[in-house]
């Protein structure tokens, strides 16, 4: 997600700040959290947005409320949530407990942001999740209201909706690769990391590509951090795929992306590569 985005959401955020509780405020400071893995890019990204949009509210005087400017604090908390659940709520904890916050936004990982939203739900505290796509973080809002309207998905959409864009891509890939080798079927791979937010779209996916005219060849599902995906990459060129449809958030994108080009992999990857947002990835 980009620096841009992120300060956007974070703008809407504040917004929806000012007509939840703040009036009753009599201090002068908004402070708000923002939690995610800050040693990875996700959560850089969170924290660098986060920081351009307090600066520019700031250098406005704040945030009017009322008759009154209030400046706005931005805690940063690394949640770890890539590497470790316990960390994430640890971190969750320690913003609402010793840091005080009135507000929480961010998040990345969906099994981790559940676990957040729900220490989020014990304190009453707004929770804006600025990443993570899994269904059944709003699902839980229209379930049980009175204890989950505090949270809110600011970004992206959940994962239905993240496969349907997919399938749009997939489906102008394919004419494109029929048309250029005179393909009648084309054989697909299905490569997602292994996590929650990918589940819902690997379902999709098994049901919508076939319908697309592909064969599929295998699911492969790497760890999130995997460092070396070889094994799996040697598996789709023996399957003799020419389609790849990627899901991947975390850097296990850097690592196929480039060890799919060392091994010379002769298939088109298309799908979602986080990652890929990066100048530096290219």
């Amino acid at each position: 997600m980009t620096k841009k985005r992120i300060g956007m959401i974070f703008l809407a955020s504040v917004f929806i700040f000012t007509f939840f509780a703040v009036p009753a405020w009599s201090k002068d400071v908004i402070k708000i959290g923002v939690i995610g893995p800050m040693n990875f890019l996700q959560g850089k990204g969170h924290w660098n947005g986060a920081t351009m949009a307090a600066e520019e509210l700031n250098a406005k005087g704040g945030i009017l409320v009322g008759k009154k400017r209030m400046k706005v604090e931005i805690i940063k908390a690394d949640s770890n949530e890539f590497l470790s659940i316990t960390d994430a709520t640890n971190a969750m904890e320690r913003l609402l407990t010793r840091d005080k916050v009135d507000f929480v936004v961010g998040g990345f990982r969906s099994e981790a942001v559940l676990a957040m939203q729900d220490i989020a739900m014990d304190y009453k505290k707004i929770f804006i999740d600025c990443g993570a796509a899994h269904p059944e973080l709003c699902l839980k809002v229209s379930k049980n209201y009175k204890r989950y309207k505090y949270f809110f998905r600011g970004t992206p959409f959940n994962s239905y909706y993240l496969a349907k864009t997919c399938f749009i891509h997939a489906g102008t890939v394919g004419a494109i690769l029929r048309k250029a080798l005179g393909l009648k079927k084309i054989m697909a791979a299905i490569v997602g990391e292994k996590a929650m937010w990918v589940d819902p779209m690997i379902g999709a996916a098994k049901k919508v590509l076939p319908k697309m005219g592909m064969e599929i060849v295998g699911i492969w599902r790497p760890s999130p951090v995997a460092t070396d995906v070889t094994a799996e990459l040697s598996a789709i060129q023996r399957s003799g795929a020419q389609f790849i449809f990627t899901i991947f958030s975390s850097s296990v994108g850097i690592t196929f992306a480039r060890q799919a080009g060392e091994l010379k992999i002769p298939a088109v990857q298309v799908g979602i590569n986080v990652e890929a947002q990066k100048d530096g990835f290219w």
